[in-house]
């Protein structure tokens, strides 16, 4: 055999090696995330007396404020409401909380946005997985909630996943966009602060969206987090599959607004290096 003519094993070997020198950089940009996600969720509890705790009492004291406002002052008549409420509280503790923490990512992280070979972005990637496992870490909490009010989760929980895929998707385009125009405007920050406070009232999470008129009803059905919100207790507390023609429509905004995160990043990368 001529020497210049590759015998199949080696070319089954070159194509091996071809694929891993691939999917390197990939396995090396996921190892960075999980490794800066454990870094932001032991450094948020350092020097902190009550550490881990605090990612605890804040949705439960949230929790207890709705539960006794709407419960004893105001009643809204809601069957088992402390797990009615907890779980769209949840999801929508994870989505305001990732927000409002998004607009100083870039600034507040200069060296490792200077650093070379780093890719900015990744930093809302952590961002928003960091807050994502104090959600998952109240799962349980949630669980024992829902069976102490006689409503154990049943296989509708196997619809979760796809609501964290697409609440991930929605996060991560929106932050994208916030922690890009932050840099160059310091009121966005101010402003997704106001405005994730006032979506919070236009987000069923502590009441029902049938008790709306009508003519209001578009407000829920236009806001992907209400929709979200609406397939979690439908997931959780009814034990039913949330509506797929809502869940399409989160996803595809979903999907929209990361793709316009992204295009807003990519194209102001070049000077967010020039003014941090």
């Amino acid at each position: 055999m001529p020497h210049n003519v590759m015998s199949g094993q080696e070319k089954y070997g070159l194509v091996i090696e071809e694929r891993v020198h691939r999917w390197w950089p990939l396995r090396q940009k996921v190892d960075l995330i999980w490794h800066l996600v454990w870094r932001d969720f032991v450094l948020r509890y350092k020097r902190s007396l009550l550490g881990i705790l605090w990612s605890f009492i804040s949705p439960l004291a949230q929790l207890l404020v709705l539960v006794f406002l709407f419960k004893k002052i105001i009643p809204l008549d809601i069957e088992a409401y402390p797990a009615f409420v907890f779980c769209a509280l949840l999801p929508w503790v994870w989505f305001s909380s990732s927000l409002n923490s998004s607009g100083g990512l870039f600034l507040y992280n200069r060296d490792l946005v200077r650093r070379p070979n780093f890719e900015p972005s990744i930093l809302v990637t952590v961002n928003t997985l960091s807050n994502l496992i104090h959600y998952l870490i109240f799962l349980p909490i949630l669980f024992l909630i829902l069976a102490l009010y006689g409503r154990p989760v049943g296989m509708s929980l196997v619809v979760l996943p796809l609501l964290l895929l697409i609440q991930i998707i929605l996060i991560i385009g929106l932050s994208l966009m916030i922690a890009t125009l932050n840099v160059f405007y310091r009121d966005v920050e101010q402003m997704v602060g106001l405005g994730t406070m006032l979506l919070f009232y236009l987000t069923p999470v502590f009441y029902r969206p049938q008790v709306i008129g009508e003519k209001f009803l578009i407000l829920f059905t236009l806001n992907p987090v209400a929709v979200l919100v609406q397939g979690y207790r439908q997931v959780l507390f009814y034990g039913q599959t949330p509506d797929w023609g809502s869940l399409l429509f989160a996803g595809g905004i979903g999907c929209l607004l990361f793709g316009l995160g992204y295009f807003i990043y990519n194209r102001q990368l070049s000077k967010v290096f020039d003014t941090i």
